[in-house]
């Protein structure tokens, strides 16, 4: 293969990322955009040792399956790469992608659930990372191009909250007012679903910001903003808030509503971006806890305490475990706001605290881990192992990890019994499994 060359190819499946998957001469050439069962005329963009990448110049032969994005800046933002999608392709692409790394990584002969999807999948998500450049003189507020930091500029994004969509043009406007658009690096604002409360944060570069009153007066104009804060961020790298936090207007959290908990959320603490799944997710996971009122529940990872508080309407007594000190705080308000009392929760990191229960021989009946995108470390999988629950509810963003930790505990006395997609992020390749896993 040579840069340039083109060549007729069908795409025959995808990449993880989303990608179709041609073959040419033998071997695999990636190609954007491109569905399963597609025929094209590909040119050659980039080769590598055993792969390349290619563009479609056109297409000859169209899927059923190609829908027209909604979206006007889908082909350059890297946000949503199945926009292209029908719904039910993005449904069997999710579910093989889980598929393939339980059957691949995991070396687990069982056959993945039906990816649980939403009705309508648009603006779902409750919170938004918008960066802030300048380009000739003008703000622009949008997201990065693919493999790129340059800034698309948007007026809409499809798969945030309608009320997000609308901060951000206010402030863009007022930054473009006062010319102070070189001052800030992102905004984020988070809205609560059920409550409409919305938190916006100025994420700066210095602390010192002209017109900075004027720019909160507008902000605060719209009825249903509760938080405004300004956080201070002068680092050099990726990481999207600083440490150093000034509460401008109102106060420091926002309060939503989920199957019928309130909870308190910060600038800082984790909560689920896609309320609808959430729920659908949540309750998945208690019906995997199996709960009789009886049990006694670990929960690792817990955030801001949702499904710790979720398990307690069902056990005995839960334990929420959480390295993130604002998010504990949160929790602990959480717990008494809702008037929970067979909960508690402890700032720690898993690991660590799995395994000084497992060396105290404490009993647990249910574990229910909820990891980032890198899973569980090797320390908290051998503190399960020594603390052998009856049941261990794996709640997953990424199935690679999920798979390699899955793989660990079946080689180690346990059986994974159910794996279930729930498609938290229409759009997009991600998607999130919840697992029940049992004790041999």
């Amino acid at each position: 293969m040579r840069k340039n060359e083109k060549f007729i190819g069908k795409c025959e499946n995808y990449t993880y990322q989303g990608l179709g998957v041609v073959k040419y001469e033998g071997q695999p050439v990636f190609v954007k955009d491109m569905l399963e069962g597609e025929t094209g005329e590909i040119v050659i963009t980039k080769v590598l040792k055993n792969y390349a990448f290619g563009r479609c110049l056109q297409l000859l032969k169209s899927s059923k399956e190609r829908v027209e994005p909604r979206c006007l800046i889908y082909k350059q933002c890297g946000g949503c790469q199945l926009s292209h999608m029908s719904k039910q392709a993005q449904k069997a692409f999710k579910r093989q992608r889980v598929q393939d790394c339980i059957t691949r990584i995991g070396k687990i002969e069982l056959e993945v659930e039906d990816v649980l999807s939403m009705e309508d999948p648009y603006h779902y998500r409750n919170k938004g990372q918008v960066p802030v450049g300048m380009k000739d003189d003008q703000v622009i507020c949008g997201f990065y191009r693919i493999h790129s930091n340059d800034i698309i500029d948007m007026n809409e994004c499809l798969i945030q909250h309608p009320l997000i969509n609308e901060m951000v043009q206010i402030i863009k406007a007022q930054l473009q007012k006062y010319q102070i658009g070189s001052y800030f690096r992102h905004l984020l604002i988070k809205v609560g679903f059920e409550s409409k409360e919305m938190m916006v944060v100025l994420i700066v570069r210095e602390e010192k910001i002209p017109h900075l009153e004027e720019l909160v007066r507008v902000i605060c104009q719209q009825e249903y903003v509760k938080s405004v804060i300004m956080n201070l961020n002068q680092r050099n790298d990726n990481v999207i808030l600083g440490d150093k936090e000034t509460l401008l207007y109102g106060k420091s959290t926002i309060q939503d509503t989920l199957m019928g908990l309130k909870f308190n959320i910060s600038s800082k603490s984790f909560y689920q971006v896609n309320p609808i799944q959430t729920c659908v997710l949540y309750e998945k996971a208690v019906e995997f806890a199996n709960l009789t009122g009886k049990e006694t529940v670990l929960d690792l990872y817990c955030g801001i305490g949702t499904i710790s508080m979720f398990m307690a309407k069902k056990a005995k007594h839960v334990i929420g475990i959480e390295i993130v000190e604002d998010a504990i705080k949160d929790a602990k308000k959480n717990a008494l706001l809702n008037q929970i009392d067979n909960v508690e929760f402890v700032c720690s990191d898993a690991g660590t605290f799995a395994s000084e229960i497992a060396k105290n021989n404490q009993h647990l009946d249910v574990i229910c881990v909820d990891p980032p995108r890198k899973g569980c470390d090797q320390k908290t999988l051998e503190s399960i192992l020594k603390m052998s629950p009856q049941r261990i509810v794996y709640v997953s963003c990424d199935p690679a990890t999920l798979a390699r930790d899955l793989y660990f505990l079946s080689q180690n006395g346990y059986e994974v019994k159910k794996v279930q997609p729930v498609d938290m992020f229409p759009q997009t390749t991600h998607v999130e499994c919840v697992n029940l896993i049992v004790r041999k």
